[in-house]
C-alpha cells in the first residue's frame, strides 16, 4: 500500500493551478488584481519549484505519477497561462496577477514541513523572476546618469512582495517543526515505550523458525560465500532432520552446487555437483516441483550427497524458483525414519525456499553490481592506458591484461589477414600454446577462424569437444587440443567497419565466456578497436618522417640519427662500424634518355636490390638524389667489402622492365670503417664519399675501400 498523506496535497495543488490558470487565461482576474502588484508576477516558474519538489522526492516509495506526474502536467498549464497572460501590454511590469500561486506553493510546502523543497521554490523565484526582469530590461538603468537612484527606485517595489513571500514559508514552517518537537517529548516522558516494539512469541503450533536450538550435529559450510547457511540451520531445526541442505543452480553449467549443509552424519561430500536430472535434487530441478517420500527404496533416485551408503527413508526436497520461475537451487531434508514428513512439512519447506529465492535473488544483484562496477573501473583503466599505447603491439598488451581481470582463460590470440596471400595469420599467441604456433597461415575458406573473417560474427562455444571431428579452428588437420572447452571469437573494425582481425580467447573450462562476459569482452574490445585504429595511424605518421616516400628506405634525416647512435654503440663497445655510399652510374644521361619515370623506377629498383643484399641488422637509407647508403654495424673492412660487392653484383644482374624497355644500370660504391678511418660522423661520410668518388673515376661499376691515398 502506498502513503496517501502526500498523495492529496499533490492533487490539491495540481486543482489550484489548474483553476489558477483558467482564470488566467481567461483574462477575467486582471482587472481585479491589476492594482496588486506583487499578486502580478509569471505563473510558468512556480512549476520549476513542483519540479525541483518532486525530483527531490524522487527515492520515495510514492508511485512515480504521484510525485512527478502533477508537477509536469502544471508546466504544460503554466506554459499556457504565461504565454496567453500577456494580452494586455500596457501593464509593463508586471505582466499578469499570478503572483498568489508563489504563495500557494510556498505555503504548501512549508506547512507540510518541508523545508528544503519551500526553500528551492522561494530560491527558483527569486532567480527566475530577476532574470527575466533584466531580459525585459526592466533593471537596465546603468545608462543613466543618476543609475543609483534609478536602480532604487525600480528594486524597492519589489522588496516587500519577496519579503512577504519569504515570511509566509518561515512562519508555518517553523510552528510545524515546533509542534513536532512537542509531540517528540511527549513521546519521550513516557519512558519509550512508543518506539520499542514488543517482541511477540511464536504462537502454539506455529513455525519456531526464529528460535534458536543448541546445536548438537556437525556443521559446514562450503560453495559460494555459504549463502544458504541461515536457512540450512533454521530447516534442520524445525524439522528435526538428519541432514539440511542447501543447492545453489548453475544455469550456465546445468548443474547443482552443494553450498551449505547441516548434518549428523560426517561423510557430505561438501562442494558436491549434481547434474541436471540426477537424482533427487536433479529431480526436482527438472521437474520444477517439490519431491516427497516417506519410503526412498521404492524410488530410482538416489540422494548422491553422501559419501558412504547411509539408510535414509525419508526425503522433503523442493526448488527454489524466482517470481518468474526460474531455477535458482533446491532444498533438501532427509530422516532415518520413515514417514516423518506430512503436507505441513511441505508447505513449511516451500516457505524456506521462498527465504532461499529472495536471499539469492539479493547476493545475485549485489555480484552483478560489483561486477559492474569492477567492469566499469577495467574499462577506465584500459581507456587511459589505451591513449598512450601509441603502437599495434601495446595495443594488444594492454588488451590481454584487461582481458585477463575479465575472465578467466588458457590462452589468447590475435589473428590478421595477409593481404598479399589472401590468407589469415596467427599473429600473436599469450599462453601455452602447443598446438598453434605464431605465424601460423591458413586459407580463409573453411574452419571456424574463416567463418568469424568472412561472416564478420562473432563465434562463441561453450563446449568444443562436443563438436569434436565436426569443426576445426584453422586447419582439417591441425593437432587437436583435448583440454579446450570454451573458445570465443571476436572481430576487430575499424572506425569504418573494416575488419582489421581477430581476437580468440580459449579456456579449459565449459562456458567459460557466456552471458555478460561476452558483453563485456565485446565493449572491450570495441575501446580496443579505436586505439589499434589511432595506433596504425601513428604509425603511418612516423613512417612517412622517417622513410623515403619513393624507396621506402630511411630517409637522410633518419639516416644521420641511426649512424650516430651505431656510432657511439661501437665506441662503448669497441666493435668496428663500417659505412657504404653508392651512386647510381650516369644517372643523369639515363633520365634524360628515358624520362623522370622511368628514372623513378630505376630508383625503387635500386633500392629493393639493396634490400635483398644486405643483412637483417644493416641499415639501409636514401642519402639523396640517386645516392644510397648503407651502415653496416659490427662489421671491418673485409666483411664491408663483401657486402659491398655483393650489392654491386645484384644491380647489375638486375633486369628493370619498363613497357618495352628491359634496361641495366650499374652502381659505383665507396667504403669506410670506423675506428680505422675515421672517428666522428662527418669524417666517416667524408671518408666513403671520397671512396665513393675514386670508384667513379676509376671505371666506375665496382667498390672501393677509403685509404690515405683518397683524401690527397
Amino acid at each position: 500500500m502506498h502513503d496517501k498523506s502526500h498523495t492529496l496535497p499533490n492533487t490539491g495543488l495540481a486543482l489550484l493551478f489548474a483553476c489558477g490558470a483558467g482564470i488566467t487565461v481567461s483574462g477575467k482576474a486582471d482587472p481585479l488584481l491589476s492594482q496588486i502588484p506583487f499578486l502580478a508576477w509569471g505563473f510558468g516558474l512556480v512549476l520549476a519549484a513542483c519540479i525541483v519538489s518532486a525530483l527531490g522526492s524522487a527515492r520515495s516509495k510514492q508511485p512515480m505519477f504521484t510525485r512527478l506526474g502533477p508537477a509536469w502536467g502544471l508546466s504544460f498549464l503554466a506554459v499556457c497561462a504565461v504565454h496567453f497572460s500577456g494580452h494586455d501590454a500596457t501593464y509593463g511590469y508586471p505582466t499578469s496577477p499570478l503572483f498568489l500561486s508563489y504563495y500557494a506553493v510556498i505555503l504548501l510546502y512549508a506547512s507540510l514541513g518541508r523545508f528544503l523543497t519551500w526553500l528551492a521554490a522561494f530560491a527558483f523565484i527569486l532567480c527566475a523572476e530577476l532574470a527575466s526582469l533584466f531580459a525585459s530590461s526592466y533593471l537596465n538603468v546603468f545608462q543613466s546618469v543618476e543609475w543609483q537612484n534609478a536602480l532604487l527606485t525600480r528594486v524597492s517595489p519589489l522588496v516587500g512582495p519577496l519579503a512577504s513571500l519569504l515570511v509566509s514559508g518561515t512562519i508555518p514552517y517553523g510552528a510545524v517543526r515546533i509542534s513536532r518537537s512537542a509531540a517528540s517529548s511527549q513521546k519521550s516522558t513516557t519512558g519509550g515505550a512508543a518506539l520499542q516494539p514488543q517482541a511477540r512469541r511464536p504462537a502454539p503450533g506455529k513455525s519456531k523458525i526464529l528460535m534458536l536450538e543448541q546445536d548438537t550435529g556437525l556443521y559446514s559450510k562450503s560453495g559460494m560465500d555459504d549463502l544458504l547457511s541461515s536457512v540450512v540451520y533454521f530447516m534442520s531445526r524445525n524439522f528435526k532432520a538428519y541432514s539440511a541442505l542447501g543447492f545453489v543452480y548453475d544455469s550456465a553449467r546445468d548443474t547443482f552446487t552443494l553450498n551449505s549443509f547441516h548434518s549428523k552424519n560426517s561423510s557430505i561430500i561438501a562442494g558436491l555437483e549434481i547434474p541436471l536430472g540426477n537424482g533427487v535434487v536433479g529431480r526436482v530441478g527438472m521437474e520444477k516441483n517439490s519431491f516427497m517420500s516417506g519410503d526412498l527404496s521404492l524410488y530410482p533416485e538416489k540422494l548422491l550427497y553422501y559419501g558412504t551408503h547411509e539408510a535414509i527413508n525419508s526425503v522433503l526436497a523442493v526448488p527454489i524458483l524466482s517470481d518468474s520461475r526460474e531455477l535458482l537451487g533446491a532444498l533438501v531434508v532427509d530422516s532415518l525414519d520413515k514417514n516423518t514428513f506430512t503436507e505441513h512439512h511441505q508447505d513449511l519447506m516451500r516457505r524456506f525456499s521462498v527465504l532461499a529465492a529472495a536471499l539469492i535473488a539479493n547476493i545475485r544483484m549485489r555480484l552483478n553490481q560489483e561486477k559492474a562496477a569492477k567492469s566499469f573501473q577495467i574499462f577506465y583503466e584500459a581507456s587511459q592506458q589505451f591513449i598512450t599505447a601509441l603502437r599495434t603491439n601495446q595495443v594488444f598488451e594492454v588488451l590481454f591484461r584487461m582481458i585477463g581481470l575479465l575472465t578467466a582463460s588458457t590462452r589468447m590470440m590475435i589473428v590478421t589477414f595477409n593481404e598479399q596471400t589472401k590468407d589469415g595469420v596467427v599473429n600473436r599467441v599469450v599462453g601455452p600454446s602447443p598446438d598453434i604456433q605464431e605465424g601460423l597461415a591458413f586459407s580463409i575458406n573453411a574452419g571456424l577462424y574463416s567463418y568469424a573473417f568472412t561472416k564478420r560474427t562473432t563465434v562463441n562455444i561453450g563446449n568444443f569437444q562436443a563438436y569434436r571431428g565436426k569443426y576445426y579452428r584453422f586447419l582439417p588437420n591441425e593437432p587437436y587440443n583435448e583440454a579446450l572447452q570454451s573458445l570465443i571469437i571476436i572481430p576487430i573494425f575499424d572506425d569504418e567497419q573494416r575488419i582489421l582481425g581477430l581476437l580468440s580467447i580459449e579456456s579449459d573450462a565449459a562456458n567459460q565466456f557466456a552471458g555478460e562476459t561476452e558483453k563485456y569482452l565485446s565493449t572491450l574490445l570495441g575501446n580496443a578497436s579505436v586505439a589499434i585504429t589511432r595506433a596504425q595511424l601513428y604509425q603511418k605518421m612516423e613512417t612517412l618522417a622517417t622513410t623515403d616516400g619513393l624507396t621506402l628506405l630511411n630517409n637522410h634525416r633518419t639516416f644521420q640519427e641511426l649512424l650516430a647512435k651505431e656510432m657511439e654503440r661501437s665506441r662503448r663497445y669497441q666493435r668496428p662500424l663500417s659505412l657504404l655510399l653508392m651512386d647510381i652510374d650516369h644517372f643523369k644521361s639515363f633520365n634524360d634518355t628515358y624520362g623522370h619515370p622511368v628514372g623513378d623506377l630505376v630508383l625503387k629498383e635500386i633500392s629493393t636490390c639493396i634490400r635483398q643484399s644486405i643483412r637483417i641488422n644493416d641499415i639501409a637509407a636514401r642519402y639523396g638524389g640517386e645516392e644510397f647508403t648503407v651502415i653496416i654495424p659490427e662489421t671491418g673492412p673485409e666483411g664491408a667489402m663483401v657486402i659491398a660487392e655483393r650489392i654491386r653484383r645484384t644491380v647489375e644482374q638486375h633486369t628493370i622492365v619498363s613497357l618495352d624497355n628491359r634496361l641495366h644500370v650499374t652502381i659505383s660504391l665507396g667504403c669506410s670503417v670506423m675506428p680505422v678511418h675515421a672517428t666522428t660522423q662527418q669524417a666517416l661520410i667524408d671518408s666513403a664519399d671520397k671512396a665513393l668518388y675514386f670508384s667513379k673515376g676509376n671505371g666506375r661499376n665496382r667498390a672501393s675501400l677509403f685509404s690515405s691515398e683518397m683524401a690527397k
